[in-house]
């Protein structure tokens, strides 16, 4: 609550209630003589923020939802209420009700239905994009239909078999990945040595990845043979920010990928493993002692025929030399040229933060179905 002047044009601050301060973290000495109007956060909306100036002029009761700037600079939002000078008074009386977290859930169901309506274009215009070939596949299978009558006969027991096989051999890849991930999770319990543990633990974590990669291609993809990279990316950073977060909004983890781009499973195995060993050595090395952060992973068309794939972070940055021999360097490095591409590692602008930045062929067009 807080008591402002109603003679002065500026309506400066008279007395503020300690749960002002509090909410605020501010100083009685911060607050007190500034105008009431210098507390509001730079979000406000103008046309609120002249309703609200309207109303302390006209001294007649109001209530607006405005941001109030706390002393470390972020916004509180809140619904003011105003109450007029009452007779015998010369101040007004301003009462704040905090609201900021039902602001930010609006903001986050904004979010989600922008990226949702974006999701629903590109599926879009691949359904017309499919449906344009679809169409010229039946045509084509129209004038040969009779000649191949037999021979589609004899296609459809081979697919069948052929689809057994597919289904064992996926069943027993998943199978043997789990195992690995298994035995190495007895071994890092049982060791001693903490380095030894680490190591086995990191192992593990990229084989997790190669296992999501692979369960994604055989059990969720529409597709076996393509990934839409956006989304793939999306969760994959999701589950490490969960797995390795030490904090609720301590490391803010955003990505901004082409909706379009489409990976088959030499590179998703290859760029996810890379994206996944940089956010795990920025998580675990560029915020130490509970620093906040950015991490930006970046998808975009380099023209061409190419794409750059960078994650970039505003930690502590990397050493004055790279660590020779670095497993973690070798690592990108050579899942970069499994990827057809070329890697660099380097600090970010100004010396802050660290950039790894691959360059590979991509592809923005959904591949063409299997022959029948």
């Amino acid at each position: 609550m807080l008591r402002a002047g109603a003679q002065a044009e500026e309506h400066p601050v008279l007395a503020a209630s300690p749960a002002f301060l509090e909410m605020g973290g501010y100083a009685a000495a911060a607050v007190l003589g500034r105008s009431c109007l210098s507390l509001l956060g730079a979000d406000a909306e103008p046309a609120a923020v002249e309703r609200f100036r309207s109303a302390l002029a006209a001294r007649r009761r109001h209530a607006e939802t405005l941001p109030i700037q706390a002393a470390d600079g972020h916004a509180i939002w809140c619904v003011v209420f105003l109450a007029p000078p009452g007779e015998g008074r010369a101040e007004h009386l301003l009462t704040f009700l905090d609201i900021t977290e039902r602001v930010a859930q609006e903001r986050r169901l904004r979010e989600g239905k922008e990226v949702a309506e974006r999701r629903a274009e590109a599926r879009m215009r691949r359904l017309r994009e499919a449906n344009a070939r679809l169409k010229e596949e039946t045509e084509r299978r129209q004038r040969t239909e009779a000649v191949l009558r037999d021979a589609l006969a004899q296609g459809e027991e081979d697919l069948r078999f052929r689809d057994f096989l597919v289904r064992e051999v996926n069943h027993r890849t998943k199978n043997a990945l789990q195992l690995a991930i298994g035995l190495l999770a007895i071994q890092a319990r049982q060791s001693r040595d903490e380095a030894t543990r680490k190591a086995l633990e990191t192992a593990m974590a990229r084989l997790r990845r190669i296992s999501a990669v692979h369960a994604l291609l055989t059990y969720e993809s529409e597709n076996p043979r393509s990934i839409q990279a956006a989304d793939y990316l999306r969760r994959l950073c999701r589950e490490v920010e969960e797995s390795h977060a030490a904090g609720p909004n301590q490391v803010r983890v955003e990505v901004e990928a082409d909706e379009e781009a489409v990976w088959g499973p030499d590179t998703t195995v290859p760029l996810g493993l890379i994206v996944g060993e940089a956010l795990t050595n920025a998580f675990k090395h560029a915020f130490p002692d509970g620093r906040h952060g950015h991490i930006l992973v970046r998808l975009a068309a380099q023209g061409e025929g190419r794409m750059m794939l960078r994650v970039e972070d505003d930690g502590v940055g990397l050493p004055a030399q790279r660590r020779e021999g670095s497993l973690g360097l070798r690592l990108v490095e050579l899942l970069a040229r499994q990827a057809k591409g070329t890697a660099s590692v380097e600090a970010g602008p100004r010396g802050q933060g660290t950039v790894v930045s691959v360059s590979f062929p991509g592809s923005r067009q959904q591949p063409a179905s299997a022959p029948a």
